[in-house]
């Protein structure tokens, strides 16, 4: 569909969509798992969520002219890890909640959230080694590194040892890099490698752009920050300046990954990606359905 006269609704009705078509790959893909006892719980850390990375891997390859099931199965694997990596980090910050119901290791235990969770990761490489190839398999490899690498960080630092612009630093890696991996294998399965480095700056914007606003509405619950390092890093980041200079780094990056959209499709009007950007921070800010583009500021009153 052209994106002349794009609308809210629009989007949202095509994000809804689109959510239930991957959750409903995932449901396929769970009752594959080689460990048929896991698969309860399995279901369980993978329910829910916005799949707003595994939407973005279909509508890079959509936008590139391929079909939605040519990513149906990396959107599957890249909802797999951010689900694997939410158990994980429920059970480090001794979240007792996650979507509005029990946390998995609540639920199941820690042992048993540890281990399914260790094992949908290289499930979910699986799926992408089989179905995408080396290239994609090896970007894949890395984001976990990199997700793994900002968890180190964040556990094995306190925030007063790290100098607070080491926050962008760590979003980027905890957050960035598996929007990054999003848009990379949206890229791939459409067959156009040339574009995987401008698509690996478009996600990592939208990544790190994601965190910030998240950070700024969890920011809110003093529990939270007590309790979990990475938001008394992002409080030692705004310096003061308070919740302004966040904004402003939202309105700039996603200014950028606009930009990088342009790059990628060649045409600002041409899909869906120049809007992504905003309807992503709008889903984490609760502005949705209101879509936010560039030259446009939210209302955030």
């Amino acid at each position: 569909m052209g994106m002349q006269g794009l609308n809210s609704n629009q989007l949202l009705e095509h994000w809804r969509e689109m959510r239930q078509l991957i959750d409903d790959a995932i449901e396929r893909w769970l009752k594959e798992l080689p460990e048929a006892k896991a698969i309860d719980a399995a279901r369980y850390i993978a329910m829910g969520g916005k799949r707003l990375r595994g939407f973005l891997v279909l509508e890079v390859a959509r936008s590139l002219g391929a079909r939605v099931e040519d990513g149906l199965d990396a959107a599957v694997a890249v909802e797999l890890v951010h689900a694997a990596s939410l158990a994980l980090d429920d059970i480090i910050d001794e979240d007792i909640t996650r979507r509005g119901a029990e946390a998995a290791w609540v639920k199941y235990g820690l042992k048993k959230t540890v281990m399914v969770s260790n094992l949908l990761i290289p499930f979910a490489q699986r799926i992408v080694a089989e179905r995408y190839g080396e290239e994609a398999l090896r970007r894949t490899v890395q984001a976990w590194l990199d997700i793994s690498r900002g968890e180190v960080l964040d556990a094995f630092t306190s925030p007063e040892e790290l100098h607070p612009d080491s926050y962008i630093e760590m979003i980027r890696l905890k957050t960035g890099a598996l929007f990054r991996l999003a848009a990379e294998l949206g890229v791939i399965a459409a067959g156009r490698y040339s574009l995987i480095d401008i698509a690996s700056k478009y996600g990592e914007t939208i990544g790190i752009m994601y965190q910030i606003a998240d950070d700024l509405r969890d920011s809110n619950d003093k529990e939270k920050v007590r309790s979990e390092p990475s938001l008394q890093l992002f409080l030692r980041w705004l310096n003061g300046s308070g919740v302004n200079k966040a904004y402003t780094m939202i309105k700039t990056l996603l200014s950028k990954a606009i930009d990088f959209s342009i790059k990628i499709t060649g045409n600002l009007h041409d899909s869906y990606l120049s809007h992504l950007p905003g309807f992503i921070v709008n889903a984490m800010l609760g502005w949705v359905p209101q879509v936010v583009t560039r030259g446009t500021t939210p209302d955030t009153s």
